[in-house]
C-alpha cells in the first residue's frame, strides 16, 4: 500500500462505501471515470443537438460538428461501463486514459497542421476542451497508479 496520498486519493473523503470490490482508491477512481463518461457525454449530445449554429460558431460545418458529437456520446457510453465493471480493469482504465491522451494529440494535430478551417472562436474552443481532457486523463493516471499500489 502507498503510504502516500495522491491528489487523486483525495477527491472525495470517504469514497470507499460504493467500492466494495475495490477499495477506497478503486470507488474513487471509478468516479472520476463516471464524471468523464457524463462531462463527454454531455457535451455530445450538445453537439448532436446543436450541430448547426456550433459548425457555424467554431467553422468546421455542421457535418464535422455532429459526428463529433456522435462519437463523443458513444465513447461516453463505452466509458460509463468502464466505470460500472467491478472490479475496475486496469487495462480497462488504462484504455479510458489512453483515448483521452489521443484525443488531445489529435485536437493538438488538427491546430498545428491547420486542418480544419476554424474561426477565432472555434480555435478558442479548442483549446479550452483539451483542458478537461487533460485533467481527466492525468487524474485518472493517478488514480489507477494508486488503485494499482493498493491491491
Amino acid at each position: 500500500m502507498n503510504p502516500s496520498p495522491s491528489f487523486a486519493d483525495g477527491l472525495s473523503a470517504g469514497a470507499g462505501r460504493d467500492a466494495h470490490a475495490d477499495g477506497p482508491t478503486g470507488g474513487r477512481l471509478r468516479r472520476l471515470i463516471a464524471m468523464d463518461a457524463a462531462g463527454m457525454a454531455v457535451v455530445g449530445v450538445v453537439y448532436l443537438a446543436a450541430a448547426s449554429p456550433l459548425g457555424s460558431l467554431f467553422g468546421p460545418g455542421t457535418v464535422l460538428v455532429a459526428v463529433v458529437g456522435a462519437a463523443m456520446l458513444a465513447a461516453g457510453a463505452g466509458i460509463a461501463l468502464v466505470a460500472r465493471l467491478r472490479p475496475l480493469p486496469p487495462g480497462a482504465v488504462f484504455g479510458v486514459i489512453g483515448g483521452g491522451v489521443f484525443w488531445i494529440l489529435l485536437s493538438l494535430a488538427a491546430l498545428a497542421l491547420g486542418l480544419l478551417e476554424l474561426t477565432t472562436t472555434g480555435l478558442v474552443w479548442t483549446w479550452l476542451q483539451i483542458l478537461p481532457v487533460a485533467v481527466f486523463a492525468s487524474l485518472q493516471a493517478l488514480g489507477l497508479r494508486a488503485h494499482l499500489h493498493a491491491r
